[in-house]
């Protein structure tokens, strides 16, 4: 417990960001490459302390495809922000559709004890934990609770297992959110259309059941990143990018503090961190915030 009082209370200094997209609009490189302070227009560097401090979970097919070319040609960053560390989990999420057997808890053990690895390693600078992500990380613990879908009726999923389901996202949130490193999670969005001509379409987290809301409830910051293709930036070969901080999203707020000290379009998210009052690693910052 941390005692506080209304003038010094602090929620944390460390980020529990919920980040969304479409799928294919490079999600992964552009937050990979915020982290670590490599997009071009980034003055402040990044969020970490050194590029060993960024870990990336990874459940999606070629989930960071093509990532170095983009960081050290496209981005033209050093060699040595390759460092990061990787955690490739995107087999092991594939191996859960041949599971003959329903109840397995073999991957969620597994992503835990990574969790509890990188926990232990953020005792010292500033660290960062990317999933890559949520979306990939919940089908494939879904599918491992629900069973060979072919031989049962319906889904397989039952209340107990939408309980355990539930309980299992949970339990990983928690424990990779703990107070000494930013966790961000990349995850992909569900566009509701219009049922209306001057109706605006919704948006929410594409996850099965109510753990969707739940989960975006429980995180301190959400962004919708909008990628704006064939725009590049001045002098280089890289799509403008930025992070919507006031979106249309259905059922999820965007985060405390975001109308009061962030703008609409923040494009770099060490500043957007920094205006928000947490802590800042500035790795490779040519300028002090």
């Amino acid at each position: 417990m941390n005692r506080q009082t209304g003038d010094t209370y602090v929620s944390s200094k460390f980020a529990k960001a919920l980040f969304l997209a479409e799928g294919k609009v490079g999600k992964t490189s552009f937050l990979t490459a915020s982290i670590l302070g490599a997009l071009p227009w980034q003055k402040f560097g990044g969020i970490v302390s050194k590029p060993e401090n960024l870990h990336i979970l990874a459940f999606d097919s070629s989930a960071l495809g093509g990532l170095a070319n983009f960081l050290t040609k496209t981005c033209g960053a050093d060699k040595s922000v390759l460092k990061y560390n990787v955690y490739n989990f995107q087999d092991d999420a594939r191996k859960v559709a041949t599971n003959q057997t329903d109840w397995d808890f073999a991957l969620y053990n597994q992503v835990s004890a990574v969790i509890d690895e990188i926990q232990t390693k953020a005792k010292v600078g500033t660290h960062a934990l990317l999933f890559s992500s949520l979306t990939g990380l919940c089908q494939s613990i879904q599918r491992s609770l629900q069973g060979p879908f072919a031989t049962k009726k319906g889904t397989g999923m039952d209340m107990s297992k939408w309980a355990a389901f539930s309980t299992a996202l949970a339990e990983l949130r928690s424990k990779a959110q703990l107070d000494n490193l930013h966790t961000l999670w990349e995850a992909h969005v569900y566009v509701t259309p219009p049922k209306k001509p001057d109706e605006e379409a919704k948006e929410s987290l594409q996850i099965d059941g109510k753990t969707g809301q739940n989960f975006a409830y429980n995180v301190e910051q959400v962004f919708r990143i909008r990628r704006q293709f064939q725009n590049k930036f001045p002098g280089t070969n890289c799509d403008n990018v930025y992070l919507d901080t006031q979106p249309n999203m259905e059922v999820i707020a965007n985060g405390r503090g975001f109308t009061e000290n962030l703008d609409k379009k923040e494009p770099d998210l060490t500043l957007a961190f920094k205006k928000l009052g947490l802590q800042i690693g500035g790795y490779g910052a040519k300028e002090k915030v």
